[in-house]
């Protein structure tokens, strides 16, 4: 592909690091030390071997989004809810959430504490009917109140698909 895009007479650009096709004639064992080096000096044989550590032990639902949460946040934060599927470091800020939004503490959100809490932080852009809608979406027991597993099984269909840039966003804008 590379010599597609030359023009003739031109060098070839200058390869950083190892290319398969242009590697120096090192021996094996100088090409494994320089190897090894590279990875102990960025400390990736630590983190990919907690990584692949972690997924064996925890075989989460979504191994990839286990992998990407184990580099950004640790392994420990990666680890996601059997009932859920969320990682822990989505599923506490959550968390925090629902506590902001259940003011009485009482382990539930009622449709007026949601309304409530729109009022207060999303007021001029959700209506009557919106709010209701995303009430109902929350798939709320048969007392119409939202438990905490309910709640976090909503944001998890709905977090699924976001990036956890997106999702931090998203959260810091609901809990400001």
């Amino acid at each position: 592909m590379d010599s597609l895009l030359q023009k003739p007479g031109q060098k070839p650009p200058q390869v950083q690091g190892r290319h398969v096709d242009k590697l120096d004639a090192l021996p094996d064992e100088q090409l494994k030390k320089q190897d090894e080096a590279y990875l102990a000096k960025h400390h990736l044989d630590k983190l990919f071997g907690e990584c692949l550590q972690g997924l064996v032990q925890e075989m989460p639902r979504d191994p990839l989004q286990f992998i990407i949460d184990s580099v950004q946040y640790g392994v420990e934060q990666a680890k996601q809810d059997p009932a859920t599927g969320l990682p822990l470091h989505r599923k506490d800020k959550l968390l925090e959430l629902f506590r902001v939004i259940d003011k009485q503490d009482t382990g539930r959100i009622s449709f007026r504490s949601m309304q409530m809490y729109a009022n207060r932080y999303g007021g001029q852009t959700l209506g009557p009917e919106e709010l209701s809608s995303i009430f109902t979406d929350f798939k709320a027991g048969s007392d119409n109140l939202i438990t905490q597993q309910e709640f976090l099984v909503f944001f998890s269909r709905v977090s699924k698909t976001i990036s956890n840039a997106q999702f931090e966003s998203m959260v810091k804008e609901m809990l400001n």
